[in-house]
C-alpha cells in the first residue's frame, strides 16, 4: 500500500532549533516517518524572537526527512511588534488591527504561501504545528482542501483571545490536543462546535542510562537540588523562580538538607550570584538525563505550556516535579499522575520545597506516580499508534 504523502508545516525546524514545539515536531516526524511519506515545509529561521534567515533555502534530507525550507518576508520588528501587542491585548482594537499583529507576529513567508498555492493538490494532506504563527494562520486557507490536521498547542496567554483565532480553531479537518486541560481551555475560549479533535500528547524516549552520580561527578555538586531545565528567561518564569529560591532559602533552607538550584539552558536573565544556585550552561542529551536523575525535583515555573516535555522527562526517570499551579496544565498533569506538587505564589513554592526536601516517602511515591504515568501514557509506540488512529488521508 502506498504511503500517503503529508506535508508538516511549522515556524522553524532543526537540530540546531530548541524550543517546545519544534522539538516535539521533530520527534513526531521522525517517528511517523516510516508510516507516511513526509516533506517537512518550514522557513530558514532559527531565532524565533526575529525570524531571521539563517539556514540555507531549498530542500535538504535531515534524518532521513525531506525539508523544505523557504525565506521569510522580513525579518521581525520586535520593537514595533511589542508595542503593537500591548495596545491590542489591552485595549478594544479592530479586526483589522489584529491582522497587523499577525503579519509583525510572523514569521510571514510568501514563498511558502506561494508553495501551497501550486502544490497543495501534490499532498494527501497536512499537519500543522502551533496555532499561534503565521505559518499556521497564512496557510490554512491554501491547503487545497486536503486533510489539515492542527496540533494548536494552546494554553491560556493573551494572544489566543484575539478574534482571528477562530477561524484557526474552525478550519481544521481535525485537532489533536496534548492534554485533557488544554481540550478544555480551548472548549471555553471557543464555544462553538470544534473540528473532530482527540488527546494525544507526545512521545517520551525513556533512557536506558540516566546516571545521577555521574551529573554529581562531573559538575561538582553535592547535596540535594531542584533542576530547572529549559530556556533562562522571563517568558518561562524564570525571574519569579529566582525570586522564590532566594526567599526560600532565606526563610526555610538553612538546613542540611535544604535545596539548592541548579540551572542548565541558555538564556540571557541575570542569574544571582549566592552559594545555592548553580548554573551549569546548556547540557547534552546525556547530560540532561543525569541531571534529572540526580535531581530532588524538577521545577517548572512558567505559567504557559500545553504540556511540557521536560516535566515528562523527569518523571520518565522517576523524579517529582514541582510546577507553577497558575498553569492549569501544568497542575492537571500533576493531579492526573500523582507526580508532582504545585505552588500558586511564594509563601506556597517555598513549603512545597522544604517538604520536598525533608520527605524521602513523598519524593519516592511522586516519582513513582510520574514513571508509571509516563509509561502508560507517553511511551512512543502508544503515541504513534494514537495519531494513525486519528489522522486520516484516505478520505
Amino acid at each position: 500500500m502506498k504511503r500517503p504523502r503529508v506535508g508538516f508545516i511549522i515556524q522553524r525546524y532543526g537540530a540546531a532549533v530548541f524550543g517546545g514545539a519544534e522539538i516535539h515536531c521533530r520527534a513526531l516526524v521522525q517517528r511517523l516517518a516510516p508510516h507516511w511519506s513526509i516533506e517537512l515545509l518550514t522557513t530558514r529561521a532559527v531565532d524565533h524572537m526575529t525570524w531571521a534567515d539563517a539556514l540555507p533555502a531549498g530542500v535538504s534530507d535531515e534524518d532521513g526527512v525531506a525539508v523544505r525550507r523557504f525565506g521569510v518576508d522580513r525579518p521581525r520588528n520586535v520593537a514595533r511588534f511589542n508595542r503593537l501587542s500591548a495596545r491590542i491585548l489591552a485595549h478594544a482594537h479592530t479586526l483589522e488591527e489584529e491582522r497587523a499583529w499577525m503579519a509583525l507576529q510572523g514569521p510571514t513567508c510568501s514563498a511558502l504561501q506561494r508553495h501551497l498555492e501550486t502544490h497543495a493538490r501534490d499532498y494527501d494532506g497536512f499537519v500543522l504545528f502551533n496555532y499561534l504563527y503565521a505559518t499556521t494562520y497564512d496557510s490554512l486557507p491554501r491547503l487545497g482542501g486536503r486533510p489539515a490536521y492542527l496540533l494548536p498547542l494552546t494554553h491560556d496567554e493573551p494572544p489566543v483571545y484575539l478574534r482571528i483565532f477562530e477561524d484557526v480553531f474552525r478550519a481544521p479537518t481535525g485537532l489533536v490536543f496534548n492534554t485533557p486541560a488544554e481540550r478544555a481551555f480551548v472548549g471555553r475560549r471557543f464555544p462553538f462546535a470544534l473540528p473532530p479533535h482527540t488527546t494525544i500528547g507526545m512521545g517520551i524516549d525513556l533512557p536506558a542510562d540516566a546516571d545521577g552520580a555521574r551529573f554529581r561527578a562531573k559538575f561538582g555538586i553535592d547535596g540535594p537540588f531542584m533542576l530547572y531545565a529549559g530556556r533562562i528567561d522571563e517568558s518561562k518564569g524564570c525571574d519569579d523562580l529566582l525570586r522564590d529560591f532566594l526567599l526560600y532559602r532565606e526563610r526555610l533552607g538553612r538546613g542540611a538538607r535544604s535545596l539548592a538550584l541548579v540551572l542548565c539552558g541558555a538564556g540571557s536573565l541575570p542569574i544571582p550570584r549566592h552559594d545555592a544556585i548553580r548554573y551549569v550552561g546548556r547540557l547534552n542529551e546525556q547530560e540532561k538525563w543525569d541531571a534529572l536523575a540526580a535531581a530532588r525535583c524538577l521545577v517548572l515555573p512558567s505559567r504557559f505550556e500545553s504540556m511540557s516535555i521536560v516535566v515528562l522527562e523527569a518523571w520518565a526517570v522517576g523524579t517529582p516535579v514541582l510546577v507553577n499551579g497558575l498553569c492549569a496544565v501544568s497542575e492537571a498533569q500533576c493531579r492526573r499522575s500523582g507526580g508532582g506538587l504545585f505552588y500558586r505564589h511564594g509563601d506556597e513554592f517555598g513549603a512545597a520545597a522544604d517538604w520536598l526536601a525533608h520527605d524521602d516517602a513523598l519524593c519516592a511515591r511522586l516519582g513513582a506516580g510520574g514513571r508509571a504515568f509516563v509509561r502508560e501514557q507517553y511511551a512512543w509506540p502508544v503515541v504513534v499508534q494514537r495519531h494513525l488512529d486519528f489522522i486520516r488521508f484516505d478520505s
